[in-house]
């Protein structure tokens, strides 16, 4: 009996076991799926470039830079480059002082006139001519004494030739004994001059050249650079264009201006070192129509590239000079140190 009832609890066991044997394992919990779609990349910014206006007169400044203006020099992603060039420093005064442009050459006075018309937004970057007037005519004048009297073709009224020519007619003693005639642009004098209906003119180069070429009778009557030398008794160069930065332009795109003063010396010595090719240039871009005649006065243009730093000395007592004379030259006061761009 005790046997039996032995045998009837292992079966009861086993088939216990055997039911949970057979019970179905809990399905695992379904994993999501890592989504593999490609994401679409990045589009980088779009950068909107900056816009630079560089401007020149149609005359020795621009041939200093007319590599730069053949190449489009400094034109990339960054920088919008435009280069203009107008006849007359008036035609540029507006813009400079609105700020739509934001480098440019200017009579050598303008840039201290402009300086404290703006408030000192405006630094000088570089002197780019020296010494290049000429008095011409056709009559028989060679020193400034014989002036007395006379009528002076004068053009660019309020430019550096202007205040020049008056501080050495005051030297002389000439004050109001000669009659300047302020009529006329560079080119449309140098033709009154051709023409011989104005028999004697005050003219930077090329057009001293022009007049000469187109008109034997015409000849260069004094040199305005021995003049100046007598009248400031040799204190000063006869300094007369520069280069001129926005200066906000200037500080937020420092790397931008030491570019463009570097391809600009470049572009100089380039230009004395080609001529005959800058002068083919020079017609190219309709700064002056004839390439022979550019080709002979770039020797007498006075081109030069003097960073501002290096000739502030001489500059400081060239201003000098001309305050003494009149105020007005250079607005109404000196510039002051911060006029002088540093890099």
């Amino acid at each position: 009996m005790k046997k039996l009832s032995l045998l009837l609890v292992v079966l009861l066991v086993l088939n216990l076991f055997a039911g949970c044997s057979n019970q179905p394992a809990e399905n695992p919990a379904p994993q999501e799926a890592e989504d593999e779609t490609p994401q679409p990349a990045e589009e980088p910014a779009e950068v909107t470039p900056v816009n630079v206006t560089i401007a020149g007169l149609k005359g020795p400044t621009s041939i200093g830079m007319i590599k730069m203006i053949d190449e489009k020099a400094l034109e990339s992603e960054k920088y919008k480059v435009e280069y203009i060039q107008e006849a007359a420093p008036d035609a540029l005064t507006g813009k400079i002082i609105n700020g739509d442009i934001q480098i440019s050459s200017v009579p050598i006075n303008l840039a201290p006139v402009l300086y404290n018309k703006t408030q000192g937004k405006i630094r000088m970057l570089a002197v780019n001519t020296i010494g290049n007037l000429y008095i011409v005519g056709t009559e028989d004048i060679d020193s400034v004494s014989q002036l007395e009297g006379k009528t002076l073709g004068m053009s660019a009224k309020g430019s550096t030739p202007d205040y020049a020519m008056n501080y050495i007619l005051k030297q002389a003693g000439l004050e109001g004994k000669v009659e300047l005639d302020y009529a006329l642009d560079h080119a449309s004098l140098a033709q009154t001059v051709i023409a011989e209906d104005t028999t004697v003119a005050l003219l930077p180069q090329p057009f001293v050249t022009q007049t000469t070429l187109k008109n034997p009778n015409v000849k260069i009557l004094i040199d305005l650079n021995e003049a100046w030398d007598e009248a400031t008794g040799g204190k000063s160069e006869l300094y007369t264009g520069c280069i001129i930065a926005n200066k906000e332009f200037a500080e937020n795109n420092p790397d931008f201006v030491r570019e463009f003063l570097d391809q600009y010396e470049e572009s100089v010595n380039w230009v004395l070192e080609n001529q005959k090719d800058a002068s083919a240039l020079v017609a190219k871009h309709g700064i002056m129509p004839d390439a022979a005649l550019v080709e002979k006065a770039i020797p007498y243009c006075g081109i030069t590239f003097r960073k501002a730093q290096d000739v502030k000395p001489g500059l400081t007592d060239f201003y000098q000079i001309l305050f003494d004379s009149n105020p007005a030259s250079l607005g109404g006061s000196m510039p002051d140190d911060e006029f002088y761009y540093a890099e």
